[in-house]
């Protein structure tokens, strides 16, 4: 797994925040440095505390804040840099 968050050190209210964790199925990765990206493009977004990309499983897992973004706009992220995603059949709450 690749993982990646934001850089910089987390604001003293991101403790308060509930965190929804979801997995994407992905398509089109061929290598690490694919992996890679996806997973700072994840990071990237906004309500995102984590990202983590496995090339293997062709899957993500993200920790983020459902307030800020939603699965779908996850999705959106990755379908704009060239890659599938869709949110896996175990995505939802309690997930």
């Amino acid at each position: 797994m690749i993982p990646s968050q934001p850089g910089g050190s987390p604001s003293p209210e991101a403790g308060d925040r509930r965190l929804t964790d979801a997995g994407i199925v992905l398509t089109g990765m061929h290598c690490e440095s694919c992996a890679a990206l996806i997973s700072e493009t994840l990071a990237a977004q906004p309500g995102v505390a984590n990202a983590a990309v496995s090339l293997e499983s062709a899957q993500a897992t993200v920790s983020y804040d459902s307030d800020a973004i939603g699965l779908e706009d996850l999705c959106a992220a990755v379908v704009g840099i060239g890659y599938g995603a869709t949110p896996s059949s175990e995505s939802g709450p309690g997930a």
